[in-house]
């Protein structure tokens, strides 16, 4: 069985996809997002899609310069650079977090350049959602009135009467449902004869985020069972890398992991198992944006959160193990502070281990894809 041409991976290549235009045509709505922190089953409760803004395919950030100095984060200019391009005009609603103060930025930048550009006479409304850097009781009381006070705000902005109690809870068992499958889908990958490689898997992500959800699900289902008939894939001569650090939204950099002669068995990224990697279920019927909160709160944390890097390290840890993992690949974008810090930690903490550890930094952009294959490729045999 191949993925190649499968239409829910192809997803994957382009911004727009014909699952938003069919939305749109019924007069439902489109909330574009940064960060895997926002609360997604409020939005779809809100008979919203959420969409995980992205910077597929960019090649630079002219567009983008103008507004942003260099030593931003090449991501978040690229994302821009679409925007001001037109590529997310399509969008009908704007949530942004403090995530990063590179992603926060977009708050004000898609108010005055994006959404005031000549002849863009929609009129879109923002949301802002803040989040604490640590993870305290405190600081999940001052997330959960965050959130209650996103919900009245979209209430408000689409004229909603009540995202009830029962909607709320309709949409987190579908949200917990695509969770499961997609870790039903990271198993096939991480066993000793894996079913899909990592672009596949990173391709996979990538579509499940730029659609309905309960769709994803049904197309989920089918992969499954798809990539369960499949030959396993030999990788026998490969070496099994976790790949760690910034945003990867493109198969160009997982593809050039691959072909130096590597297998991703794993990885720790915002497209993969930051995704899903907790399990939290129900526990308060009662109040079902007390459970969306915790979840989104408390869970296995990136490295913004800056008190928790020892439970990220213990992930790695287990995954190394779980998926038999012969090297860690750390990469970060350039500039960004937050995988920065934590790579470094990372970098010594594992090798303290004997893992062998590549710690690269990069543009967003494969502008320097011979100097990285080369770095990558020495590691590979140094394994």
């Amino acid at each position: 069985m191949s993925l190649e041409n499968d239409p829910f991976l192809n997803i994957s290549y382009s911004i727009i996809n014909p699952y938003i235009e069919d939305w749109q045509k019924s007069n439902r709505k489109v909330v574009g997002y940064y960060c895997t922190y926002i609360p997604e089953e409020l939005l779809h409760a809100a008979e919203l899609i959420p969409f995980r803004i992205r910077a597929t395919g960019t090649k630079d950030t002219d567009l983008a310069d103008i507004y942003m100095v260099r030593f931003t984060c090449s991501f978040v200019r690229a994302t821009l650079d679409l925007a001001l391009r037109g590529n997310y005009d399509f969008l009908d609603g704007f949530l942004v977090c403090n995530s990063c103060d590179h992603s926060r930025r977009m708050f004000e930048l898609f108010n005055l350049k994006v959404f005031n550009r000549e002849n863009f006479n929609k009129k879109v409304p923002q949301f802002y959602l803040a989040l604490p850097h640590v993870i305290t009781d405190e600081g999940f009381e001052w997330y959960k009135k965050e959130v209650e006070e996103l919900k009245e705000e979209l209430e408000k902005a689409y004229q909603i009467k009540e995202i009830t109690n029962e909607m709320l809870l309709e949409s987190i068992n579908i949200y917990n449902e695509n969770r499961k499958l997609l870790r039903n889908i990271h198993k096939l990958r991480v066993q000793e004869k894996p079913k899909l490689t990592g672009s596949e898997f990173l391709q996979i992500n990538m579509a499940n985020s730029s659609i309905p959800k309960d769709i994803a699900n049904q197309e989920l289902n089918r992969i499954i069972s798809a990539l369960k008939s499949r030959k396993a894939i030999d990788v026998s001569n490969k070496k099994r890398i976790l790949l760690v650090g910034s945003i990867v939204d493109d198969i160009d950099f997982t593809q050039l992991i691959e072909n130096s002669g590597a297998f991703i068995a794993s990885d720790f990224l915002c497209f993969g198992t930051r995704n899903f990697n907790d399990d939290v279920q129900l526990v308060n019927y009662d109040d079902p944006l007390e459970n969306i909160t915790k979840r989104l709160y408390y869970r296995l944390s990136c490295p913004r959160m800056m008190d928790d890097h020892l439970r990220r390290l213990d992930f790695l840890k287990e995954e190394i193990n779980r998926a038999k993992v012969d090297g860690v690949l750390l990469q970060r974008i350039n500039n960004c502070d937050l995988h920065g810090c934590d790579n470094m930690l990372f970098t010594h903490e594992l090798k303290e281990l004997d893992i062998p550890v590549l710690n690269i930094d990069r543009e967003f952009y494969q502008s320097d894809t011979t100097r990285l294959q080369t770095r990558i490729e020495a590691f590979i045999e140094m394994i």
